[in-house]
């Protein structure tokens, strides 16, 4: 574990930064099967890391319901994860990390003015072999990151699309009222489908940006919400990990065994 040098941390991450010891017992986040899988993978928890950041959610105009507003909420969202996923690799680093296994978004917003941005997870180091320059991270499990690896794949980080838009119709007030009965809103139908599409589009150009060749998603998040009976606003995320190939390996088993009987013999397996 390096010595603490001229790195410039948090008062909040220096704090924690000093609990860790190279001799001390390591925390880890990890199920017992993420543990088992790290392990099989080639990497030990060396202590679990913590990156947050708090947003004022200011002013932003007259219309509560306006596209820029929603382009901000965006924003804010963008810049909240990037933030927190950014304080957690410096944590990381600090304790002599290779990667981050697991990690894990929490938004919250505890009195609507501000938003909190918490990402969690588990600093590993591998036992042996090239260390890279920066800790690599993803929201993946220790079993699903051995699996990756045993097929020839490498997480090189999270990768994170978001869109917001807001359309506005005067004639959606027509078809959003208890009278209308079950029918379409062309409008919500037309916003939804073009906020999926460029908050994946984000996402694959977060991929392409850390030169990685493909991209693992492991978690869609989608809000769509009429105002005012005149307009529509949605929000889209996409988060998950970047790979990279980094050799032709085996194929990863299309199945797992869930139950491994005890009394099995050797010629049973």
């Amino acid at each position: 574990m390096p010595e603490r040098g001229s790195r410039d941390l948090s008062p909040g991450t220096q704090a924690r930064f000093d609990r860790f010891s190279p001799t001390g017992p390591k925390t880890s986040l990890l199920s017992v099967p993420g543990a088992v899988g790290a392990d099989v993978a080639g990497f030990t928890p060396v202590g679990d890391v913590m990156g947050c950041v708090v947003h004022q959610i200011g002013f932003t105009g007259t219309d509560t319901w306006s596209a820029d507003r929603i382009g901000q909420l965006a924003g804010i969202l963008r810049e909240g994860y990037e933030t927190a996923l950014d304080r957690l690799v410096e944590e990381a680093a600090a304790i002599g990390a290779d990667g981050v296994l697991g990690i894990d978004f929490a938004v919250t917003s505890p009195d609507g003015a501000a938003q909190e941005f918490v990402a969690l997870g588990t600093a590993v180091r591998a036992k042996a072999g090239p260390r890279p320059r920066h800790p690599f991270t993803t929201g993946l499990p220790g079993q699903d990151v051995a699996k990756l690896m045993l097929a020839g794949w490498v997480p090189v980080r999270v990768a994170v699309g978001i869109s917001g838009r807001a359309f506005t119709d005067y004639w959606q007030r027509s078809l959003v009222n208890e009278w209308a009965g079950n029918v379409e809103i062309p409008l919500a139908t037309e916003l939804a489908t073009a906020v999926r599409a460029e908050a994946r589009a984000e996402f694959a150009r977060e991929i392409g940006d850390c030169g990685a060749d493909g991209g693992i998603v492991s978690d869609l998040k989608f809000d769509i919400w009429p105002v005012h009976d005149i307009a529509v606003a949605a929000m889209a995320t996409v988060i998950g990990t970047a790979i990279a190939r980094f050799h032709e390996g085996p194929a990863t088993p299309a199945g797992t065994l869930k139950i491994l009987p005890l009394n099995r013999s050797e010629e049973a397996s």
